[in-house]
């Protein structure tokens, strides 16, 4: 009883597991940073006002800190828009296939944008929790001075994993919707020869 983008989401996951694993870690890997980040930015900010580092200081390792989220997120972002697109390459003949079976080109573009959409939420809930846990312990344990690092507010986690999926939809879009408007008959003759 589930609708057919669903549904052919969950078939398109099925068939390449290790590429939903791939985007899980992909994705829980991009939003502990970002957990990160958004904590160490607070921190700076806190030890600025204190006067424990000057405007100069300051603005130095909060231009280190943006450049080093730009390459985090746009990293993500590629590797989300290729996984995309190799999903949809592999999948050419199954959509064909539902296409010709009666899906509509939206809903085999909707159910590949979900694939990857899926798989994004359990990495940003997996990246955000346990993951920015693990990465702030880490942190501690190597800190040598008394201030520990601590996890930002739960509404700025539930935004970072909000905002991920947002994201990687909007993200996937694109690739989601050439791949699954591809005439059927020229893929699936291309299949046959």
């Amino acid at each position: 009883r589930l609708p057919v983008p669903l549904l052919l989401a969950l078939r398109v996951a099925a068939r390449r597991p290790r590429r939903v694993v791939l985007g899980v870690v992909s994705i829980a890997i991009t939003v502990s940073g970002i957990v990160v980040a958004l904590e160490a930015n607070a921190e700076l900010t806190t030890q600025r006002l204190a006067g424990l580092y000057n405007d100069a200081q300051a603005e130095l390792l909060s231009q280190v800190l943006l450049v080093v989220m730009v390459i985090l997120l746009s990293l993500a972002a590629v590797n989300a828009i290729f996984i995309t697109w190799a999903t949809a390459l592999d999948n050419r003949h199954s959509s064909a296939l539902a296409r010709a079976l009666g899906a509509t080109p939206g809903e085999v573009s909707s159910a590949l944008s979900a694939a990857q959409v899926l798989p994004a939420l359990a990495g940003a809930v997996l990246g955000a929790f346990p993951g920015a846990l693990a990465l702030f312990a880490a942190i501690n344990a190597i800190n040598d001075n008394n201030n520990d690092a601590t996890l930002p507010p739960l509404w700025q986690l539930l935004a970072v994993v909000a905002g991920t999926v947002i994201v990687v939809a909007a993200l996937t879009a694109v690739p989601a919707r050439l791949g699954g408007r591809r005439p059927v008959t020229e893929t699936l003759q291309a299949e046959l020869a």
